[in-house]
């Protein structure tokens, strides 16, 4: 009995390791995957969905209108029934996700510390939350890695839900797929009543 016991903790750690892994920016830009474990812009010119009306693009500098500060984004736009929706995004929260910043929807509004998909180590099962706002309203978000896959090149699933920090109220909730070269593959709405 003392055998195994001891068997199972040497080899604990590399079972934990192997639900963890090193999620890339290209993963969520569609660009292609490199063999390192750094986070930094690389060039993003991507059209995608099923039916081809979304489109990523990047990085390109954006002057934050009330604070001037120059940011290096992604812009994302979706052609949809009301028009054309666009939101940059750029890398939030210490490097453990990418977020939205600006979002043209409601008059357009600034998002601080966004969080809308997770980088860098992250392991299945883990949950992580971040506070901001949007539109100065306080918001919290909540990151769920539901399947990791094995390495770089695998597909992310991962659940993302939206507070309302004043009232505790979810606001959304939703699961997202991402798929390497691809960006995003399926979206599950959760359709939060309001």
């Amino acid at each position: 009995m003392k055998i195994l016991l001891i068997i199972l903790i040497a080899l604990f750690p590399q079972f934990s390791q192997a639900l963890e892994r090193f999620i890339p920016l290209e993963l969520f830009t569609g660009g292609k995957i490199r063999n390192d474990t750094e986070i930094k812009f690389t060039n993003a010119n991507l059209i995608f969905g099923e039916k081809k009306k979304k489109e990523i693009i990047g990085p390109e500098d954006w002057h934050h209108p009330e604070t001037g500060e120059k940011i290096k984004v992604y812009k994302r736009t979706r052609k949809g029934q009301s028009g054309l929706k666009t939101q940059l995004f750029t890398i939030t929260n210490n490097g453990q996700c990418i977020g939205r910043i600006w979002d043209s929807r409601r008059g357009g509004r600034i998002i601080e510390n966004g969080c809308k998909f997770p980088l860098g180590i992250w392991k299945e099962g883990e949950t992580r939350s971040f506070e901001g706002s949007s539109g100065g309203k306080p918001r919290k978000i909540e990151l769920t890695i539901l399947k990791i896959g094995k390495n770089q090149n695998s597909n992310l699933k991962f659940n993302w839900k939206l507070y309302n920090m004043k009232n505790g109220k979810l606001m959304d909730d939703n699961d997202y797929t991402f798929a390497p070269g691809k960006a995003m593959i399926e979206l599950n709405d959760k359709n939060i009543s309001k």
